[in-house]
C-alpha cells in the first residue's frame, strides 16, 4: 500500500494512493455474492413464496413484518457490538464468515419448507424465519458492509473493495430476478423446481462465504484496542452527526431498494410479459448499465461521494417516472422489453447509490475514530442497522398494504384479480419510491464530510493506522521470542 500525495490543481477532493491486494478484493467479492444470493431471495421472495404457493393471506404478512421490526433493530446493534469485542487467532471478522457460514445456509434453507399450514399457521412459520434466517444473515451481513471501511481508508479504494463486492453481489439480485419470474410467476407456479434450485444455490452461497474467509485481510491491530462497552458504544455512534445525516439517506434508499426487489415479481404478474426477447433486452442493458457506473464512480476523486451518489438518485427518478407512465397509459400487460429502458435507468442510479452506501459509511467511521481515537466498523453497521431496518419492515407492509387498498384478493389467481390491483403495484413500485429519493437526496445534500480539510484528517488517519499495524507486528515479534 503507498501514501503518495495525489494533489491535483484545485481539486477540492485530494487523496493519496492506496491498494489493497486483489486477492482480498475477491474475498470481499465472495462473501457479498453468498450473503446477497440468500439475503436478497431470502427476505426477498419469502412473501411471494408464502402466498402464490401456500395462499398465505398478504395482511397477515404485512403484521408479521411489522412484529419483526422489535427484533431487527436490536439483533443487528448486539451482533456488531459482540463481533467489534472478538479477539481469536484469526481475526475479529474471519471466525464469522468461516464458521457462520453453514448455520446461515441451513437457516435460509429452512424458510422454504414451512412447517405449519393455515393462515395462523404460515403468519407464525413466516414470524419465525424472519427472526431465525435474519439473526445469521445479520452476523455475515455486518461485517461485509463494514470490510471496506476496515480494509482501505481513501474513499476511491474503498470504492474499489465494494466494486467487487456490489458487481459479485448482483450475482444475488439476477438470480431473484431470473428464478421469481421462470417459477413463481403466473397462476401456476412450481414449488417443487424452485426449491430445488434455491436450496442448491444456498449450498453454494454458503460455500462462497466460507471459501471468503480465507482471502480476506484484517487490521489485526484493531483486537489490542480496548472497546466501549455496549451502552456506550451506542452513545458514541450516536454523537456522530454526521453518521445520523447518512442515515436518513439510507433508511430511505432501503425502502426504495425493497419496494423495487420485493415488487419485481408482481411487475411481471400484472405489468409486464417476460419473454424470451426479454432476456435479449434485459443482458444488454445490464452490461450498460455496469459499464455507466464503473464510469461515474470513476469521477469519485473529482466530483465526491455525495455527488455521485445524488446524481445517482436523480437517474433513478427519471426511471421511476418512465416506468409509471408506460404501466399506466397501458389497459394490458405489456412486452418486459418496452420497460427496460425505464428499469435500466432505475437499475443505474440504484447502482451507483448502493456501490457508494460503504465507502459513505467509512467516512463516517473515519470521523468517530477521529473522535474517539477506536475503530468500530460493525458497531457502526449495527446501530446502521438499528436505524435502517424498520425500513426493510416498512417496504413490505406499504406494497402488501398498498396491493389490499387496490383490491388485491387472498387466494384468487392472477389472471381473476381486479385490473385495479396492476395500478397499486405501479404505485408501491414507483410513485413511493420517487417520494423516497427526493427526501434522500436532500439528506446527502447536507453531509459535511468532503474537502481539503478533511482529506488532510483522512491522510493523517492513514499514517495513524500505519503506525498502529507497525507497533502491533512488534509486540507480536518480542512475545514469540520470550
Amino acid at each position: 500500500m503507498s501514501n503518495n500525495s495525489n494533489e491535483g490543481s484545485g481539486s477540492k477532493q485530494v487523496e493519496y494512493e492506496e491498494h489493497v491486494p486483489v486477492k482480498s478484493k475477491f474475498g470481499v467479492g465472495f462473501a457479498n455474492a453468498g450473503s446477497s444470493l440468500m439475503s436478497t431471495i431470502g427476505l426477498g421472495t419469502i412473501d411471494v413464496f408464502y402466498i402464490k404457493i401456500y395462499g398465505a393471506n398478504p395482511m397477515f404478512l404485512a403484521w408479521s413484518w411489522m412484529l419483526f421490526i422489535v427484533w431487527n433493530m436490536i439483533n443487528d446493534p448486539i451482533i456488531g457490538i459482540l463481533e467489534e469485542r472478538t479477539k481469536t487467532r484469526w481475526g475479529r471478522r474471519i471466525p464469522y464468515l468461516r464458521f457462520g457460514a453453514l448455520p446461515y445456509t441451513l437457516s435460509f434453507i429452512l424458510v422454504w419448507f414451512p412447517f405449519m399450514q393455515g393462515e395462523i399457521g404460515l403468519f407464525i412459520n413466516h414470524l419465525l424465519m424472519l427472526y431465525v434466517f435474519d439473526t445469521f444473515y445479520s452476523m455475515i451481513g455486518l461485517i461485509t458492509f463494514g470490510l471496506p471501511a476496515e480494509m482501505a481508508i481513501t474513499a476511491k479504494e474503498r470504492n474499489r473493495i465494494t466494486l467487487f463486492g456490489v458487481c459479485f453481489g448482483a450475482i444475488g439480485m439476477i438470480s431473484r430476478w431470473v428464478i421469481e419470474p421462470l417459477f413463481l410467476a403466473g397462476d401456476n407456479p412450481n414449488q417443487l423446481v424452485f426449491q430445488i434450485v434455491v436450496t442448491i444455490a444456498g449450498i453454494i452461497s454458503g460455500l462462497l462465504i466460507f471459501a471468503s474467509s480465507y482471502y480476506i485481510k484484517e487490521n489485526l491491530y484493531t483486537q489490542e484496542e480496548e472497546a466501549f462497552g455496549f451502552v456506550e458504544s451506542i452513545i458514541e455512534t450516536l454523537k456522530n452527526k454526521p453518521f445520523l445525516i447518512i442515515e436518513v439517506a439510507i433508511f430511505f434508499m432501503i425502502v426504495i431498494t425493497e419496494l423495487l426487489f420485493t415488487g419485481f415479481i408482481y411487475l411481471f404478474d400484472y405489468v409486464f410479459i417476460f419473454s424470451e426477447l426479454s432476456i435479449i433486452f434485459l443482458i444488454p442493458a445490464l452490461i450498460i448499465m455496469i459499464t455507466l457506473t464503473i464510469y461515474a464512480n470513476n469521477k469519485i476523486g473529482s466530483w465526491g461521494l455525495k455527488k455521485v451518489m445524488i446524481l445517482g438518485g436523480f437517474i433513478s427518478m427519471i426511471g421511476y417516472i418512465m416506468l409509471f407512465f408506460i404501466g399506466l397509459v397501458n389497459s394490458s400487460k405489456i412486452p418486459f422489453e418496452i420497460g427496460t429502458f425505464g428499469i435500466g435507468f432505475v437499475g443505474l442510479g440504484l447502482l451507483m447509490f448502493m456501490l457508494n452506501q460503504s465507502p459513505l459509511m467509512g467516512e463516517a467511521i473515519d470521523y468517530d475514530e477521529i473522535r474517539t481515537g477506536k475503530r468500530r466498523e460493525t458497531t457502526y453497521s449495527g446501530v446502521n442497522a438499528l436505524i435502517t431496518k424498520p425500513a426493510v419492515s416498512i417496504a413490505h407492509a406499504l406494497l402488501l398494504g398498498i396491493m389490499g387498498l387496490y383490491g388485491f384478493q387472498q387466494g384468487v389467481s392472477v389472471s381473476n384479480q381486479p385490473a385495479s390491483v396492476a395500478t397499486g403495484v405501479l404505485i408501491a413500485v414507483s410513485i413511493v419510491p420517487i417520494i423516497c429519493i427526493i427526501i434522500a437526496i436532500i439528506g446527502l445534500y447536507f453531509i459535511p464530510l468532503e474537502g481539503e480539510e478533511w482529506q488532510a484528517k483522512k491522510r493523517h488517519l492513514q499514517e495513524i493506522h500505519m503506525q498502529k499495524e507497525k507497533d502491533y507486528l512488534e509486540s507480536m515479534r518480542q512475545k514469540q521470542g520470550r
